[in-house]
């Protein structure tokens, strides 16, 4: 019971760390906001309905960043799944299980800033400096911890006799 309520709070603050960080705490470059440039159309002077000062919106370019962000909500979210999940449970293997999906959730979220979506090319922006660090940081520190859980269940289900 007292692991069970520890490894899963542990999951869920590190799940909602891994949410917060890119967002608020060190935050990754913003998306271009909508920029409205006016497009005079043609008009015609038999037509009344013809405009003129026509607003389209146009949109700049989307750092690799906010991609990188984006998808770290969604590594957050799994993770705050899986340890509700944990507490939830009461079979040690299923406990188990999960605490190996975790292990591997974190190997995807190490992945995401710094393989497979990346972060800005510039070293001195704000998402280089402090987001793919602390994002780095805090999916080791979910590996290691669902490692040592993982370790700790199989050790524990050892112990157990079952008769079938």
């Amino acid at each position: 019971m007292k692991n069970r309520i520890i490894s899963s709070s542990i999951f869920i603050v590190i799940g909602v760390l891994i949410i917060l960080f890119p967002l608020y705490i060190l935050p990754v470059c913003p998306p271009p906001e909508a920029v409205t440039t006016p497009i005079d159309t043609m008009s015609s002077t038999s037509s009344k309905l013809a405009h003129s000062g026509h607003m389209h919106a146009s949109t700049g370019k989307i750092m690799k960043c906010f991609w990188t962000a984006r998808a770290e909500i969604g590594i957050g979210c799994l993770v705050i799944t899986i340890g509700t999940l944990l507490l939830i449970s009461r079979t040690a293997f299923v406990r188990m299980g999960l605490s190996m999906a975790l292990a591997c959730i974190s190997l995807l979220a190490i992945a995401i800033p710094t393989i497979l979506i990346g972060v800005c090319s510039n070293e001195m922006m704000r998402c280089n400096m402090g987001a793919k660090p602390a994002l780095v940081l805090l999916s080791s520190l979910l590996f290691i911890i669902a490692i040592i859980n993982t370790y700790y269940l199989n050790k524990k289900t050892k112990n157990r006799q079952f008769n079938f």
